[in-house]
């Protein structure tokens, strides 16, 4: 186990951490929806609309209660995403410094740059991506037109008041999970994982460069799991020179931009720091014999950390397991040696479909 690999292994304990802190705001934006979900229910109560122009006057009322609840979540989500990231600077400094016992990152994001951070960085860093504080808007809008529709269509439909109800709140049997705010619900928790995961990410990546004269690349580090989609499970253990994005040999791709590479996306950014000669030049000479002692443990070769690709660990899985993943049409494709697992993913990232498989393999 090279320093790096021993970093990269404190910052997966730490990211446990993280998704404590993502579930909390989580809850606190659930929350939120609940309380605007009450008050828009007692609205409609109070109203009771059975013309077109009853229905325009409270949905008038129903559009203010939402623009004043998603323009406060919006500003907290900012404001805390900002604190946030300057802590997870700190984390990343200090989690180096205990695995190396020297200050081998102490450069840290200052509140202003990680406020820069996270107003402009976009969730997911796809091709759907948007800044945080849009994301919020389209959710906004989203939520007062599907409520719009759906009262449009009751009162259209000479439906009654209870109606109404379940079309804001679900039906019991179905627990409610069909509801317009339901919906909304699952639509801000998509906002709250996938906009935490890209300051975590954007955050760490400029850490990274603010010591640049410690750190020479960054890492992709994938949560292998069920839930892991083929493009992270194919990244995973690809490694970049910080400052150019060229790959290290063994990447076939130069750095696609920070993760997130789509919502939901759990894969972080570790830091692959420079070989104990380069390290040595540049750090104060008092600290060099503690750094020479730490590389007698864990070598400080300025190499990425090794991971077992995802061939390696995909042939050792069960049939079942690998079905689960692939799919039995790509499965079979792969079995048969059509198609290579490089194969499933373009240049950009997107997963090839079946039909693309095909054509472009053979059927």
């Amino acid at each position: 186990m090279n320093i790096n690999e021993r970093v990269e292994r404190e910052l997966i304990r730490h990211d446990l951490d993280l998704v404590r802190y993502q579930n909390g705001q989580i809850k606190d934006a659930l929350s939120t929806i609940s309380n605007l979900q009450i008050e828009i229910v007692a609205e409609i109560k109070r109203a009771e609309p059975r013309s077109k122009r009853e229905l325009e006057l409270l949905l008038g009322t129903v559009d203010e209660a939402i623009d004043r609840t998603y323009a406060a979540m919006a500003m907290e989500s900012i404001e805390s995403l900002a604190e946030y990231a300057v802590a997870e600077s700190q984390a990343v400094s200090t989690i180096s410094s205990k695995v190396f016992r020297a200050p081998i990152a102490p450069k840290i994001l200052p509140k202003s740059v990680a406020l820069e951070i996270v107003e402009t960085t976009l969730a997911p860093n796809d091709a759907l991506g948007t800044t945080i504080t849009d994301r919020w808007g389209r959710q906004r809008d989203g939520t007062k037109g599907n409520i719009r529709d759906g009262l449009n269509y009751a009162i259209q439909n000479d439906q009654t008041l209870d109606d109404m109800l379940r079309i804001i709140r679900g039906n019991r049997a179905l627990q409610f999970r069909d509801g317009v705010m339901a919906k909304s619900k699952r639509g801000a928790e998509m906002i709250v994982r996938t906009a935490t995961d890209a300051v975590t990410n954007s955050a760490r990546l400029a850490t990274y460069k603010r010591n640049s004269d410690t750190i020479r690349g960054i890492q992709a580090n994938a949560v292998l799991d069920s839930r892991t989609t083929v493009l992270c499970r194919t990244r995973n253990g690809y490694a970049w020179y910080l400052e150019s994005g060229k790959p290290f040999r063994g990447t076939p791709i130069s750095f696609p931009g920070t993760p997130p590479w789509h919502f939901n996306c759990r894969t972080t950014l570790a830091p692959i720091f420079k070989s104990l000669e380069d390290l040595q030049s540049v750090l104060d000479p008092e600290l060099n014999e503690e750094i020479v002692k730490r590389g007698e443990t864990f070598p400080i070769d300025g190499k990425p950390a090794p991971t077992p690709s995802f061939k390696t660990t995909f042939d050792a899985m069960s049939e079942s397991e690998r079905r689960s993943i692939l799919g039995p049409g790509r499965l079979t494709l792969y079995n048969e040696g059509k198609i290579t697992l490089k194969d499933l993913v373009d240049q950009q990232g997107r997963q090839l479909t079946l039909k693309e498989l095909k054509a472009r393999y053979g059927d």
